[in-house]
């Protein structure tokens, strides 16, 4: 008996887990509306060891200098679920509180700093997106 009331116990409590982090998500999902993020998505460069390299020694400390910028998020894309390459080597979005403040940060020297920094490594080309968060 007392190994039931466990299970039943062990099965209340992971549910109870669950709806905490659908409706934390949902908190997270409704705090972010508003917000306007701006994606890089780099194409595959030329010499990838030293894109990476130039990445996180230079272009990524001027990125976490600029003020205003509310969350940052990197990433490497991998294959797809059928094996193909992906269509980008590497993905950045810079979260903004609202478009206000993005142009606000847009407009300071350390973002100049940032996108005159681009040329210097991303030899595979760099394609920007401006999205609002929904």
């Amino acid at each position: 008996m007392t190994h039931t009331i466990a299970r039943r116990s062990s099965l209340a409590l992971g549910l109870a887990a669950i709806g905490g982090a659908v409706l934390g998500k949902a908190a997270r999902a409704a705090d972010m509306k508003g917000m306007v993020k701006v994606t890089a998505l780099y194409g595959a460069p030329k010499d990838p060891a030293a894109f990476e390299a130039y990445y996180a020694a230079t272009h990524m400390p001027l990125v976490y200098a600029v003020k205003g910028i509310a969350h940052v998020e990197i990433g490497k894309p991998m294959p797809g679920p059928d094996g193909t390459a992906p269509a980008f080597y590497r993905i950045a979005e810079l979260w903004f509180e609202n478009p206000a403040a993005m142009q606000g940060v847009m407009a300071t020297p350390d973002w100049k700093k940032v996108v005159d920094d681009l040329a210097n490594f991303a030899t595979g080309g760099v394609t920007i997106l401006v999205s609002p968060v929904e």
